[in-house]
């Protein structure tokens, strides 16, 4: 019952908000009328779906608290960075979205790359994958026909309110996440013990902050922690909000709320592990869905409606909004750059609602196609901070307009190097034993061994490399023969 009327009020926002949208505007980016208390409640929800929610468990349920510290706590700095370094200058750009700023800096090109590497990025793959496993946890369907459920019911009020009743659904669906995850970590800490205690139990290695993780692998989610500086959906609430002081106010605010709810989530994972070393879990359970284990092991039938009402907010909040962002970069940043003229508003407005259903069918085809999330979050972002990191820092941070064949070289490079590895691993890959990773193995004398989670130490230099010798180029032309 908790379920049935959370998803029935998700619908009827969407139904409210619809009468109050006259363009692509309203549609895309509220009007530009967003304040601060809308920004924290909608970046705090979208950006924490379920990716994090049963992401960071998993990764605590492996490797302990390493979940937080190595995997969590940097991305903090990053969204410090960005309220700092980035969202006011970007505030100062004419554009809606990240690929159109790469746009403005550095042409079409680099526009369609970051368009691709966007859509790529924010198709909501995790959450429509979650929302499988939730249906299959505690309903007992397939994984497929629960995803497409949720989705569905989450495409439905998007299409109808666009932005606007995205931000409105992520304010209920941010107290829903944030109540129910407290409450099942209050329970679990009085049923089950504190971090310490399960420690005790478990050895010490499960509470070191870096665990059994390699220098390598610390660096490696340190460099993805970057994502925030060229988050799509960051970029598109700069552009929506009513200043840049609003938005840099949320994301300072969403930081506290942000490690809150990543230390409740993690101590679940830790407090499944518990439960499986103890043998009131089995451990054949499936490792992404642990939290759900957990919490139908501990909450009482109510708070367990609750709970499952809170991961589904978690899912929609996030698919709600990265399948509006992947739908424009469809629409906004790719058809309409292709046919080098500006298309109608209402063209615009209809094409967006029509895309967001094929993104959604993307998501879908994609989620069910990796094995683990963490492979699947892996892939994302480093598509996304191979195409734009480089390109979009300089332009916003270096005294000198790099030009725009740099940009252009950057993005490219970056974008064919990453989806040329991963191609790689899914079709030459091999995987190692014992340590739920997949691998390329170069040469025969002396193979090296090229693990998933390493692939942007290789894609992101590709982009350096590639944005410099574009800006030598460029500059050399500059100065004529």
């Amino acid at each position: 019952m908790v379920v049935a009327a959370y998803l029935a009020g998700m619908l009827a926002i969407g139904a409210l908000v619809a009468r109050r949208i006259g363009g692509f505007d309203d549609f895309f980016v509220a009007g530009g009328r967003m304040t601060t208390p809308l920004l924290v409640c909608t970046l705090v929800s979208t950006y924490y779906g379920l990716d994090v929610t049963f992401g960071s468990s998993e990764t605590a349920y492996l490797e302990g608290m390493a979940a937080f510290f190595a995997y969590s706590a940097p991305f903090y700095l990053a969204y410090v960075a960005t309220a700092i370094w980035v969202t006011p200058r970007l505030k100062k750009l004419p554009a809606r979205s990240l690929p159109e700023a790469m746009g403005h800096f550095y042409g079409p090109p680099a526009r369609l790359a970051a368009a691709l590497a966007s859509f790529v990025y924010s198709a909501p793959i995790l959450s429509v994958v979650g929302m499988g496993l939730i249906g299959r946890v505690f309903f007992g369907w397939p994984v497929w026909i629960a995803a497409v459920i949720g989705a569905a019911i989450a495409l439905v009020y998007t299409v109808l309110g666009g932005l606007l009743a995205d931000a409105l659904t992520d304010t209920v669906q941010f107290v829903a996440m944030c109540v129910s995850a407290a409450a099942a970590a209050a329970i679990a800490l009085t049923t089950v013990g504190t971090p310490a205690a399960i420690g005790a139990r478990l050895g010490g290695q499960v509470l070191a902050p870096l665990g059994a993780l390699s220098p390598w692998e610390v660096l490696v989610f340190a460099l993805v922690a970057l994502t925030p500086l060229v988050e799509p959906v960051f970029y598109q609430r700069t552009f929506a909000a009513v200043s840049a002081r609003q938005m840099v106010r949320a994301l300072l605010l969403g930081v506290a709320l942000w490690a809150a709810y990543d230390w409740c989530v993690v101590y679940l994972g830790l407090v499944g592990a518990d439960l499986v070393a103890a043998g009131t879990l089995p451990a054949s359970l499936d490792e992404s869905a642990i939290i759900l284990h957990v919490a139908a092991r501990l909450l009482p039938a109510g708070l367990l409606g609750l709970f499952v009402a809170g991961c589904l907010a978690s899912a929609m909040s996030t698919i709600d909004s990265y399948t509006l962002v992947a739908a424009g970069n469809l629409v906004y940043d790719g058809w309409q750059v292709v046919r080098r003229r500006s298309l109608p508003d209402r063209t615009l407005l209809r094409a967006t609602r029509v895309c967001a259903g094929v993104t959604l069918a993307v998501a879908l085809v994609l989620g069910l196609s990796f094995e683990r999330l963490r492979d699947a979050w892996i892939f994302m972002s480093t598509v996304l901070l191979s195409t734009t990191l480089v390109p979009m820092l300089a332009a916003l941070r270096l005294a000198r307009r790099p030009p725009a064949r740099a940009g252009q070289w950057g993005a490219i490079a970056g974008l064919a190097a990453a989806l040329a590895l991963f191609a790689a691993f899914q079709v030459f890959g091999q995987d190692v034993a014992g340590e739920g990773t997949t691998a390329l193995v170069i040469g025969l004398d002396r193979p090296v061994r090229v693990e998933r989670e390493a692939a942007l130490l290789v894609t992101l230099p590709c982009s350096g490399l590639a944005f410099a010798a574009g800006w030598w180029r460029g500059r050399r032309r500059e100065a004529g023969p």
